[in-house]
């Protein structure tokens, strides 16, 4: 019995190196100092892979990682210089130089060069749309500004439809399984369908391809007009809250992240319209695209936020923001005491607009 025992440990443990990735990155780094620290981590999860030091600009850093490609972030403290890229399980070889990690030469990668070839034949476009978004920025003239904001939009159109036509001429491509993991929410439940059915089984069975697929399977394509779509989550205390079991005239969905920028500039607002109409029959429900529970209550309490919120720590894949369609944040909808969803996206003295006519 104790052979057989010492025996079937013995299997499992290889089994979990058999599974696991070797990778190994031979570096060199121009115009940092001996010593400084470098940080290899994954993109989703964040996930510390390895870290050294600056030898005589020489650097090292091996380990195993759970895929054969992975995307990850090479980077200095409090990320000075980062460079993302995709690591494989063959060796690779990385020349840096401080202030420019962006512009590293990578060697090795079959995915960072398809990646790079990828980001080649965007680069027209996306240097259109940085020099559009610099002038209407700086633009004080009304017309022309609707002008270039007319151009800008007409640019994003054309990105996005190169991404889309990438997709769907490379099926079997892990760059394209990654595009349309982030932007299934933003194309829409349909053409996210109609561009995963062409994905080959070994492209469906990679994290890309199984977010896609989760996504497809919980989207409910919620609308004005429509009725909301239950969930449930934990709060703060770790207390599971429904969205129905939220008791009110008029319901707030917020969607939102400590890490989201204009999320926390909206926050003042918030908190000044709860105040005026919570008892008017006024409530929100606070969900949140986190993964560290620290820095969400952290901002909950930061921003002095009332109200009940939730997460259920997936970050941008909680599962409600994936019912909901969520593509951008912050998100919010509108609900009533029937269920139905009668606005989306009031902010500020929008929101407290329509309030005022619904809670007089």
């Amino acid at each position: 019995m104790k052979i057989k025992t010492t025996l079937l440990f013995f299997l499992l443990i290889s089994s979990l190196f058999v599974n696991a990735q070797n990778f190994k990155i031979n570096g060199t780094v121009e115009g940092l100092p001996n010593g400084t620290w470098l940080y290899l981590k994954t993109v989703s999860p964040d996930k510390k892979l390895d870290s050294t030091q600056l030898s005589d600009g020489k650097f090292t850093l091996s380990g195993k990682m759970a895929d054969k490609i992975t995307r990850v972030y090479l980077h200095t403290h409090n990320y000075t210089n980062y460079l993302s890229f995709w690591l494989e399980e063959k060796p690779l070889t990385i020349s840096l130089k401080a202030g420019e990690f962006k512009k590293g030469l990578i060697i090795g990668s079959k995915t960072e060069l398809e990646n790079k070839q990828l980001t080649k034949l965007m680069a027209p476009i996306t240097k259109k749309q940085d020099s559009l978004s610099s002038l209407l920025g700086v633009e004080k003239d009304a017309p022309t500004k609707e002008l270039l904001l007319k151009e800008l939009n007409a640019a994003r159109k054309e990105s996005k439809q190169q991404e889309m036509d990438y997709v769907k001429s490379n099926p079997n491509s892990l760059i394209s399984a990654n595009l349309l993991d982030i932007y299934s929410s933003t194309w829409g439940k349909e053409k996210a369908a109609e561009l995963y059915k062409k994905f080959n089984l070994e492209m469906k069975n990679t994290q890309y391809g199984k977010n896609i697929n989760n996504f497809l399977s919980l989207n409910k394509d919620v609308r004005i007009g429509g009725q909301f779509v239950d969930f449930e989550q934990a709060n703060t205390a770790g207390k599971m809250i429904k969205l129905s079991g939220i008791k009110a005239k008029y319901i707030l969905l917020e969607f939102w992240g400590s890490w989201c920028g204009p999320c926390r500039a909206e926050n003042p607002n918030l908190v000044k319209t709860y105040a005026a109409y919570k008892n008017k029959g006024f409530e929100i429900l606070g969900v949140a695209a986190d993964d560290n529970k620290e820095q969400w209550l952290k901002a909950i309490q930061d921003d002095k936020l009332l109200w009940e919120n939730v997460s259920d720590l997936k970050g941008d894949k909680n599962v409600a923001a994936l019912i909901y369609g969520i593509n951008a944040y912050p998100t919010n909808f509108l609900i009533d005491e029937k269920g139905v969803i009668i606005a989306k996206n009031l902010r500020g003295q929008d929101l407290e607009k329509k309030l005022a006519e619904l809670l007089p």
